[in-house]
C-alpha cells in the first residue's frame, strides 16, 4: 500500500560507513535565518530551532510520542507538525517561539503530512479515516471544517500551488502505478498528469511547485536503478525530461533546481538551471548527502549528510561553498520534512 509503504520505511543501515568530515569556510556571506530541524536527542525525535547564525538551538516539541515533519507557516509565526506514538499519528500546531501545542485533528485514522496554503488560512493533509486508502483533506489553520478532497484509492503528498489556488498531489488507483495530480483547492478538476508511473520512494517522491505557479518537478524511474527528474505544465502539457536524479529543489526566485544523484554508496547534491543546463556538483566529499532545502532568499541550502559518521543537518551557500556541520538528524525518512527553513528574508552576516 502506497501509505504504508512510506511510513514504514527507514534509510537506516544503508547509510554506509564514517567519512572523514568536510573542508569548511569560504569569502562571503553565509547562510543565515533559522531552521527547523527533526533531530534524535535522549532517545525521542523531537522538532528544534536552530538559528544560523549563533548555533543555538530551542527545542519546540517535548514527549510523550515522537515529532516530525515540521511545516512553517507563511508567516513564519508557527509551525504545524505530526505527533505519533502508540500507533496513532495526529496534526498539531505550536507557535514558532515556543509554548503549548494544539492538536488540529483526531482519530479515527493517522492525519499526517501537513501543508500551509500560501496565504496561511488552510493546511492540506494526508488522513487514513477511510477504510481501504488513504485521502487529501483540507482544514482551516485552527483544525475547524475538515473536508475531504478525494475518494478512492491511495492519496498522499499534497503540496499547494504558489498562488493557492491548486492542489498536486500523487494517487495510486487500484493496481495501477502511483501518478502526479492536480486539482482545484476545493477538491474539483482532478486532472491526472502523468501516465506510466512516478517513482515511489521515502526522500525520491518529491514534487516542487515552480515559483510562478506554471510547472511541476517530479520524480520517475528509469530502467531498473536509475531515477530522472522531469518538469511538466500544470495543464499536462509539455512534459519535459530535465535530468537524472531525485529530490528536485526548485529555487525561490525560480532560476534553479538542486537535486540528488544517487549511485551505490553514494550520493551527491547538484544544481542546475530551470531549463536543465549548466549542472553543477555542490557536495564533493564521498558519503551520502541528501535534500537540498533553499533558502527564501535563494542565496543558501540546507541538506542532510553522513560525512562525520552520523546523519546530521549542514547548510551551505548556493554554490557550495561554506558547507557546515549544524546537529544531528533524524534518518527516517518517511516523516519528511526533516529540515524545513523559516520563511521570512534573510540578510547576510
Amino acid at each position: 500500500m502506497l501509505l504504508a509503504l512510506l511510513l514504514a520505511l527507514c534509510l537506516g543501515a544503508a547509510l554506509g560507513p564514517s567519512f572523514a568530515a568536510a573542508r569548511l569556510g569560504s569569502a562571503g556571506a553565509s547562510p543565515s535565518g533559522q531552521v527547523a530541524i527533526v533531530s534524535p536527542r535522549d532517545g525521542e525525535t523531537q522538532i528544534f530551532l536552530v538559528d544560523l547564525h549563533t548555533g543555538g538551538q530551542q527545542r519546540l516539541t517535548a514527549p510523550p510520542g515522537q515529532s516530525t515533519a515540521p511545516a512553517w507557516s507563511p508567516d513564519g509565526q508557527r509551525i504545524a507538525f505530526v505527533k505519533s506514538g502508540d500507533q496513532d499519528a495526529q496534526i498539531y500546531v505550536t507557535n514558532a517561539d515556543g509554548g503549548a501545542s494544539r492538536r488540529l485533528t483526531a482519530p479515527p485514522g493517522a492525519n499526517t503530512f501537513p501543508s500551509w496554503s500560501p496565504e496561511g488560512r488552510r493546511i492540506a493533509f494526508v488522513s487514513t479515516r477511510r477504510t481501504g486508502g488513504s485521502d487529501i483533506y483540507v482544514m482551516g489553520a485552527d483544525g475547524a471544517k475538515q473536508r475531504r478532497l478525494t475518494a478512492s484509492g491511495e492519496n498522499l503528498i499534497a503540496l499547494w500551488s504558489p498562488d493557492g489556488e491548486r492542489i498536486a498531489y500523487v494517487s495510486q488507483q487500484g493496481e495501477s502505478p502511483p501518478e502526479l495530480y492536480v486539482m482545484r483547492a476545493d477538491g474539483s478538476g482532478q486532472l491526472r498528469l502523468t501516465t506510466g508511473g512516478i517513482l515511489l520512494r521515502p526522500g525520491a517522491v518529491h514534487l516542487a511547485w515552480s515559483p510562478d505557479g506554471r510547472r511541476i518537478a517530479y520524480v520517475s524511474r528509469v530502467g531498473r536503478a536509475e531515477q530522472e527528474i522531469s518538469v511538466i505544465n500544470a495543464d499536462g502539457t509539455g512534459r519535459r525530461r530535465l535530468t537524472a536524479g531525485y529530490a528536485p529543489a526548485w529555487s525561490p526566485d525560480g532560476r534553479r533546481i538542486a537535486f540528488v544523484v544517487a549511485r551505490v554508496g553514494d550520493a551527491q547534491i547538484y544544481v542546475t538551471n530551470a531549463e536543465g543546463s549548466g549542472a553543477k556538483r555542490l557536495t564533493a566529499l564521498p558519503g551520502i548527502n541528501l535534500l537540498p532545502v533553499w533558502s527564501p532568499d535563494s542565496r543558501g541550502m540546507a541538506f542532510l549528510s553522513n560525512r562525520d559518521g552520523e546523519m546530521a543537518v549542514y547548510v551551505m551557500r548556493a554554490d557550495g561553498s561554506g558547507q557546515r556541520r549544524l546537529a544531528p538528524v533524524c534518518t527516517d525518512l518517511s516523516v519528511l520534512p526533516l529540515v524545513a527553513w523559516r520563511p521570512h528574508p534573510l540578510r547576510p552576516r
